[in-house]
Order: C-alpha cells, then sequence, then structure tokens
C-alpha cells in the first residue's frame, strides 16, 4: 500500500521513522526526517510498519541518488541517500536523542572527525555469507535488508579496492570448488561465510573460511586462492558447528583456526605502532579513524604521561602499545584468551612495558588495583557493543583514576554508562565524535570523565618491566 509520510526522526538504525500520535510508528527505509513523501508500506507489524520511501514533490536538498545499485536491497548503507554532512547531521541528531533519553545533562558532541580515507573505500575486512539464489546456485555476499536472502556485492563500494577485486576471485575460486553452502534448517552442506582482512599499511590480507565441517578440498581451495593473489599473506580455516548467526564459534576464549597455507598474522599501524593479528583478533575495519582516536587520546593525555595506564577491554593491544611507548607502564585486562596472546606478543616485538591479563574486567580489575594503588593512573575503556557490565563499576573505580578515556562503539551504550558515571559523580569534560563506517549510522565515540575529587599520585606505579 502506498501512502505519503512525513517522518518526524532517525532512529538508531539510520532509517527514519513517522510517529503519528496515537498510532503506530512507521519506521521508512530511504526517508529524511521533514520531507513529505510517496512511501510504499511493505510490513505491518504489531509494534510498527515498514515502508520504503518512493518520491517526494518536493525533494528534502539533502537527498541525493545512492551511489551504489544495491543500496536497496542490501541495506548496510542506510544513509547512503543523504549528502555526506546531511549524515552527521543525522548521527548527532540520533546521539542527541540517545543523551535525553538518559537525562544527560552533557552537551552532545557538534561535529563528526571524518573518516581519513574518506567516505568510500575505507572498510578493510569484508564479511560474506553463503547461500543459493532462486534457481538453487551457490553464492556469496551480503545479507539483504530484513532478510537472509544472500547478495551478491561484487562492487561494494565501502570496501577497498583491492579487496573487492580479492572477494571476485576468492568467490570465483570457492564456488569453482563446489564446496556446498551449509543449511542450517536442514543441517546439510558445508560452506557458512568467508572473512577477508586486510592490512592498510601493507595491503596484506588474510582469508578465513567459515564451514560447518571441513571439506575434503580445503587446502586445494586455498592454494588457488594464494596463488591467484599475491596480496593474500594466507588462508585459514574455522570450523563452527554450532546454531545461530555467529560467524565464529568461541570456545574458552579462543576462536580456532587451522592453517591451510601461508602465514598466520599480517600486521598492520596504530598511531605509529605495528602491531600483528590473526585471522580471528578482532582489529579495527576502518584502521585509519581507529588511529585519530588513539592520537586524541594521547594528546588528551599528555599532562598524565608520567602516570601508569590501565587498558580495559584492551583486545589484541590498540591502545595498550601507543600508550606504552610513552607511558611508564601499562596494565591490560581482556576477555578473550587469544587476543591477550597477541597482545603480549605484539608487546615484546616493539619492547614496551606493558602487561596483559586474561579475565572479565569485573573480576580482574582488583588485581591491577593492587599494582597502581596510590599511583593515580590513566584508564582506557574501549568495552564491546553492550557497554560496562553492571558489576564492573565498582571495580573500575577501585582503580582511582585520574582520569578515563571511554571510548565507545555504540551510542546507547555509552549514554547508559555515562548517566551511571555522573550519578556517581564523574564530570564528562570532553566528548567527540568520529565516522568510523561512513554511509551508515555507527558513531565512534571518545569521552573524557574526571572525579568529583582528583586523587592524588603518591608514587609512581608498578616498576618497569623489560620486555624482551
Amino acid at each position: 500500500m502506498e501512502q505519503v509520510l512525513t517522518p518526524d526522526r532517525w532512529i538508531g538504525r539510520g532509517e527514519a521513522v513517522c510517529e503519528p500520535k496515537g498510532g503506530k510508528p512507521t519506521v521508512v527505509w530511504g526517508g529524511i526526517p521533514g520531507e513529505a513523501g510517496l512511501a510504499k508500506v511493505h510490513h505491518r507489524g504489531h509494534n510498527q510498519d515498514k515502508a520504503r520511501w518512493l518520491s517526494a514533490e518536493t525533494p528534502d536538498p539533502r537527498r541525493r541518488t545512492p551511489p551504489c545499485d544495491k543500496y536497496d536491497r542490501c541495506g548496510s548503507c542506510p544513509l547512503m541517500h543523504i549528502e555526506p554532512a546531511a549524515q552527521d547531521d543525522a548521527r548527532l541528531a540520533i546521539v542527541a536523542d540517545l543523551f535525553a533519553k538518559h537525562g544527560l545533562d552533557v552537551p552532545a558532541p557538534d561535529s563528526v572527525v571524518g573518516s581519513p580515507d574518506g567516505n568510500e573505500n575505507y572498510r578493510h575486512v569484508v564479511k560474506m555469507a553463503c547461500g543459493r539464489s532462486d534457481w538453487g546456485r551457490p553464492r556469496l555476499g551480503a545479507y539483504e535488508r530484513d532478510s537472509h536472502k544472500v547478495l551478491p556485492i561484487p562492487n561494494c563500494r565501502v570496501a577497498t579496492s583491492a579487496l573487492r577485486r580479492a572477494m571476485g576471485t576468492v568467490t570465483h575460486h570457492i564456488l569453482e570448488s563446489g564446496i556446498p553452502p551449509y543449511d542450517e534448517k536442514e543441517d546439510k552442506g558445508v560452506l557458512r561465510h568467508v572473512i577477508i582482512r586486510q592490512s592498510r599499511s601493507t595491503g596484506k590480507m588474510l582469508v578465513t573460511i567459515v564451514c560447518a565441517r571441513r571439506p575434503r578440498d580445503a587446502k586445494d581451495v586455498a592454494d588457488e586462492i594464494a596463488q591467484s593473489l599475491s596480496s593474500v599473506a594466507g588462508v585459514h580455516l574455522h570450523i563452527n558447528a554450532y546454531p545461530g548467526n555467529n560467524i565464529f564459534h568461541v570456545e574458552e576464549g579462543r576462536i580456532g583456526t587451522v592453517n591451510l597455507t601461508g602465514e598466520s598474522t599480517i600486521e598492520d599501524e596504530i598511531a605509529g605502532v605495528r602491531m600483528h593479528f590473526g585471522p580471528s583478533d578482532f582489529f579495527q575495519a576502518n584502521p585509519g579513524t581507529a588511529s585519530l582516536i588513539v592520537e586524541d587520546v594521547l594528546a588528551l593525555s599528555e599532562d598524565l604521561a608520567d602516570r601508569p595506564v590501565v587498558d580495559l577491554y584492551s583486545g589484541v593491544g590498540t591502545f595498550s602499545l601507543p600508550l606504552a611507548s610513552r607511558n611508564p607502564w601499562v596494565g591490560g585486562i581482556e576477555f578473550a584468551v587469544a587476543a591477550v596472546e597477541r597482545a603480549r606478543a605484539n608487546a615484546a616485538r616493539v619492547k614496551v612495558p606493558a602487561e596483559f591479563y586474561a579475565g572479565a574486567v569485573a573480576e580482574r580489575a582488583a588485581d591491577v588495583a593492587e599494582r597502581v594503588a596510590s599511583s593515580a593512573p590513566m584508564v582506557v575503556l574501549d568495552p564491546a557493543r553492550k557497554g560496562i557490565e553492571e558489576e564492573a563499576f565498582d571495580p573500575i573505580e577501585s582503580l582511582r583514576p585520574a582520569r578515563m578515556f571511554y571510548v565507545s562503539c555504540n551510542p546507547a551504550a555509552l549514554a547508559r554508562d555515562l548517566a551511571e558515571w555522573t550519578r556517581r559523580g564523574w564530570t564528562v569534560d570532553t566528548i567527540r565524535a568520529y565516522d568510523m563506517f561512513p554511509q551508515t549510522a555507527h558513531l565512534e565515540m571518545l569521552a573524557v570523565l574526571s572525579p568529583a575529587v582528583a586523587p592524588k599520585a603518591e608514587r609512581g606505579g608498578p616498576r618497569r618491566r623489560i620486555v624482551r
């Protein structure tokens, strides 16, 4: 059914929503708040309807023709229909709504730091699902919007040009091998996903094939991929036989992979520090923007250069290693055991005074608090999308930080957590927003917090350990 709708505001996914008084909201794909337009309602739900924008008699001046012919079907770039400056305004409006929702008396950021690699060709990792076409042929690509149908995306504009070429070659060899797609309902087939990661600094790539069971010709396929693409440093296999949408299966903090051919890791650079990562390690999809955030943390903490650092949710050392190049000691806490091992190896490789502890922040923060007692450390927080666990706030405060630098990939979780920190007496000094994923509603954010009473640094912190 077609009808004229005027959306009222943006919502977190990057779509516009029309909220009539006393009626159900309608989420309008391709809509713009304040623009009256003809839309086709394609789904009637219990709590909300869904529609797709068709046309407007007077189009909003911010509107543009999406530069990707898969925009409507793919759905991964929901803001591609508006100009880049308007995308920033949309994201900031979403953040302002979230801050208001949580009663935060904190000014939301009024600008967005742009992606150094521009609005296209910035993604250094692609994840392709495997499925079948309407004619039953195997295919690799992205899930269609609001669907689990697989859509080929050979010309994805946000992936780097080298990754686009690699996607075509990898897809060709895998489909030619005849490895059948996995059907979860029937528990039949083999192939589930293919992930390709690229180093921004070297151009080298790692390919990971994710299967429900090991294919007999996996080694042959890996060799063909590596021989066809000189940029591919290694090809790996991960077995995930478990139901659900998770790409990887995590067991005891590890994601197991088999090296089919080539190297086990590639290296990249964040804020001037080289670090290695493997096929299943988390590493930033946009390393350029990640470097800007790390550099800002370094700049905003120059007066704390003599203090120890506690890096919570430390991953493979994205913040720890650059800070350890300047500060006298860094202690990182990370739940993923494999990431801790990688971070330790990275620290040893660049010879910086960083130590890493495996475990939950709520459980391990007390151990580190003893190491940094009376030294008023700076604390970096970079949690996953869910934000800080409720039980972790007290242990984090036990560190008695001089200042906290909270990096968030989810403004909704950040707003909730900042409300808790302000309730505890902390002041939000600075908030910055970064465009980690242009064309999407995603924002990476940095909040700098100070305690109500600044603790005095009575000693220098842990003894510096020489890393060999």
